[in-house]
């Protein structure tokens, strides 16, 4: 990408920042879901993001508020479809291919209660079932509730905020943050398409 391009797409996503927010809040949100949440890489699109706040191309309240509302609906969402498949979460990946993660899950929530619904926010590999096991349990909707939200609000403005800090700091131009964002994602994109070749090659005839 050339800095010219570069440039017109900065320009482009500060002429939309309600877009912005938008597709943040339907990307959590579905990062946040049992079976797909775990092909979807936010962490790194929410570091970008809070990047391009910092040079000033994105408005940093609409995106975390996007990306806020979308990890508590998405959540919440999780919470329900546990609720009611309760006995049957085993038939769903990731747990049908790996019966010991849901049985980590349940340890896990169990344990905690309802902090672990926050703790999970901030794990890459709890994230997308967690809150599914603790509806399957029956954690109280209330206690979900406040401690998905907090967990939400708090995993937000966190990993925006180590983005807008980095930008801002070392007061990159509006292009130079694009073209440091496209980076990181085309990095994370690749890491996950390696990873999944990797995987497909372990497996036998029988589980392909």
């Amino acid at each position: 990408m050339t800095l010219i391009s570069a440039a017109a797409l900065a320009d482009a996503l500060a002429a939309n920042p309600g877009w912005v927010a938008f597709a943040l809040f339907l990307l959590v949100f579905v990062e946040a879901l049992i079976v797909v949440g775990y092909l979807v890489p936010a962490a790194t699109v929410l570091f970008s993001v809070g990047a391009l706040a910092g040079s000033g191309i994105v408005s940093f309240p609409l995106a975390l508020a996007g990306t806020a509302a979308g990890a508590a609906l998405g959540g919440t969402l999780n919470y329900w479809v546990g609720s009611q498949l309760q006995h049957r979460l085993d038939r769903l990946w990731p747990f049908r291919q790996h019966p010991a993660l849901l049985q980590r899950n349940r340890d896990f929530v169990r344990r905690h209660g309802g902090k672990s619904v926050f703790f999970a926010r901030f794990s890459k590999p709890f994230r997308p079932t967690v809150s599914a096991v603790a509806g399957a349990l029956g954690m109280d909707r209330r206690r979900f509730a406040l401690f998905n939200l907090w967990g939400a609000m708090l995993w937000s403005s966190a990993y925006l905020g180590v983005g807008f800090g980095l930008s801002h700091s070392v007061d990159f131009s509006p292009a130079q943050a694009i073209i440091l964002s496209l980076i990181l994602l085309g990095i994370t994109g690749s890491g996950m398409l390696l990873l999944a070749i990797l995987r497909h090659r372990r497996l036998n005839p029988r589980e392909r």
